[in-house]
């Protein structure tokens, strides 16, 4: 059996899904800070996620 695949997106439009959660906060985590300028917490990444 496969994982569900999760997506979080930015509010800038920037979206990454996996199968992985731990990708998915490690890739938006790293976007806000790169590109926003904002440190996000993992929670805070995790709040955001939807199934894909």
């Amino acid at each position: 059996m496969s994982k569900a695949m999760q997506q979080a997106t930015c509010s800038c439009g920037f979206s990454v899904t996996s199968e992985n959660r731990n990708e998915v906060v490690k890739v938006i985590q790293g976007h806000a800070h790169d590109e926003h300028g904002k440190a996000m917490t993992r929670d805070d990444v995790l709040a955001m996620m939807r199934p894909a």
